[in-house]
């Protein structure tokens, strides 16, 4: 397994060569990335890495800008361990992880946020006070004012110099924790809960000096935090109810400050704990009884298992019967799974034995499948979507037809060079009418829009004796034009079969509002034919249409 691993700008630091001494343990390569160079490399970390792991603290300089480089990597496809951007970017906002947990009954420390130096301090908040800045981590700008005057001090240079919303709240007297969480084969699991042993010189806070000190120092203590049960079992369910309130995925450690009365306070959430052996996750971990090289592999496991289980939520699979034999499909999100209609279409198409065919819009590759499987020695299937396509491809290789069946991206026949003629072409394309575009079931003002595109140019790409056209149409999309262009364009055209489909005038009305008057307005001007059934329904046609002998043109 390749596992990206993404760093601040600059040399790696600590934590990455760490997590690459435990990969290299665990037989993993590790690929480091600079944060700062992200643009460039995120594309390939999508491409060549199974996993990535960001622990970007700063990017271009700032804390608040660091989710922007989990998007990128999202964007492109990567496949990242840990919470999402959209999690990140409300965990890395102080302001907003503070609103986010009080709304579901988490205590937070009681405060206010300061937009500019004109503030006024409340009544009701008394120092001494913890002042932060809204997006920093490492404890960068975390101050602690014992006087209103220090409070106003502290607020107005924080602000001069990190340009962004500060968090004056009320200093809680007591021990500070940390609280990891990690997914696990149980679920989330808690591990156990760690007490910083703070200088009594930091005034019991943890600070940026405190923070950047070497793990190994003597100042730099942990222990096990000594908790009755009763309340290490309410912290670790606060904890676990905070995950899910701010959409935390894969791990996490929270901040807490347990106050001398013995009330939890949830001071922050880090998305990107450190993963230094001897910091707070690794050694909590550690007491769990996983060691440096195990608690890697927990992490790549917990990201591994949410993807394969999105895997299996997006692509969903269908066994279609066919006359040639059973059909295997695995149709990603976004992909149409084959209707009724598309599966009937491909039963009766007639290609045969060294035909050469067409498809047009090849969504999951059904009908050219079909096709290969009746004997077609070469099927060139085309869509706009790159999801359609590679599952063509994809879906082609699960049927043992792959040799057969040629991917084109392109629009209709403009993946095509003119000089090429098929002995069959089919395509279904969309036909749904509409005012206005809609979705991807839109086929313009009458639904005939890319029917006509496709019927128009069909003689100059069919075999002049032997080409066919095979057009799945709804009654819907002006029939009597379809019809009509029909006939001008081949000498041959036949009604293979016609089945009713039914519908509610609400299911069109989900669609777009307004849209069912419309094809009652489209019917009244002889552009659309549909009925009243039964019980209120209301049914279309589906026509299974045959054109053959194109006519000179």
């Amino acid at each position: 397994m390749r596992v990206g691993i993404v760093h601040t700008a600059g040399s790696p630091c600590r934590c990455a060569e760490a997590v690459s001494i435990g990969l290299r343990a665990l037989n993993h390569e590790p690929f480091l990335i600079d944060s700062g160079e992200i643009e460039l490399h995120a594309p390939t970390l999508a491409q060549e890495c199974d996993l990535v792991i960001d622990h970007t603290d700063t990017y271009c300089g700032r804390g608040m800008y660091r989710p922007l480089v989990r998007l990128l990597l999202e964007n492109w496809g990567a496949r990242v361990v840990g919470s999402s951007a959209k999690a990140c970017l409300v965990a890395d906002n102080k302001e907003a992880t503070k609103k986010r947990l009080a709304g579901t009954g988490i205590s937070v420390p009681p405060g206010v946020v300061v937009h500019s130096s004109t503030w006024t301090m409340p009544e009701w908040l008394r120092p001494p006070l913890i002042l932060k800045p809204a997006f920093e981590h490492m404890s960068r700008g975390v101050s602690l004012a014992r006087t209103e005057r220090e409070g106003y001090a502290a607020a107005a240079g924080l602000l001069n110099s990190l340009r962004q919303p500060i968090l004056v709240e009320s200093y809680i007297p007591g021990r500070e924790l940390a609280v990891s969480l990690i997914n696990g084969p149980k679920g989330l699991e808690v591990l156990p809960i760690l007490e910083w042993e703070i200088d009594a010189a930091e005034t019991n806070i943890l600070t940026e000096h405190f923070k950047l000190l070497d793990p190994t120092d003597e100042n730099h203590r942990t222990l096990r935090a000594d908790l009755a049960d009763g309340l290490r079992n309410e912290i670790e369910d606060l904890a676990r109810h905070a995950f899910h309130a701010l959409e935390l995925q894969d791990y996490a450690r929270f901040d807490i400050r347990l106050s001398r009365d013995g009330s939890v306070f949830f001071l922050e959430a880090n998305t990107t704990p450190s993963l230094e052996p001897l910091e707070a996750l690794a050694v909590s971990a550690q007491w769990a009884g996983l060691d440096y090289a195990a608690l890697v592999e927990r992490l790549l496991t917990a990201a591994r298992s949410r993807f394969e289980c999105l895997r299996v939520q997006e692509n969903r699979t269908t066994r279609v019967q066919l006359p040639t034999g059973p059909v295997e499909l695995e149709i990603p999100q976004g992909v149409h799974i084959p209707p009724a209609s598309t599966i009937e279409l491909a039963g009766l198409l007639d290609a045969r034995q060294g035909d050469e065919a067409l498809e047009l819009g090849c969504g999951s590759g059904l009908l050219s499948i079909s096709m290969a499987k009746l004997g077609a020695k070469r099927v060139v299937a085309t869509d706009l979507d790159p999801r359609a396509l590679e599952a063509t491809k994809q879906n082609a290789w699960r049927n043992g037809v792959e040799d057969r069946i040629e991917i084109r991206a392109g629009s209709w026949y403009e993946a095509l060079g003119r000089e090429v003629r098929f002995d069959v072409i089919v395509a279904t394309p969309p036909q749904t009418p509409g005012p206005h575009p809609f979705g991807p079931r839109y086929g313009g003002p009458d639904g005939s829009r890319d029917l006509f595109k496709v019927l128009w140019k069909a003689p100059d790409f069919l075999h002049p004796e032997r080409g066919r056209l095979w057009l799945l149409a709804i009654s819907l999309a002006n029939p009597r034009e379809l019809w009509k262009k029909l006939r001008e364009l081949f000498s041959e055209v036949d009604l293979i079969r016609e089945t009713e489909r039914s519908f509610t005038a609400g299911e069109y009305e989900e669609i777009e509002s307004g849209l069912f008057e419309y094809l009652v307005s489209l019917r009244s001007l002889g552009a659309s034919e549909f009925r009243e059934c039964e019980d209120g329904r209301v049914c279309f046609q589906n026509l299974f249409i045959r054109a053959a002998r194109p006519r000179k043109r």
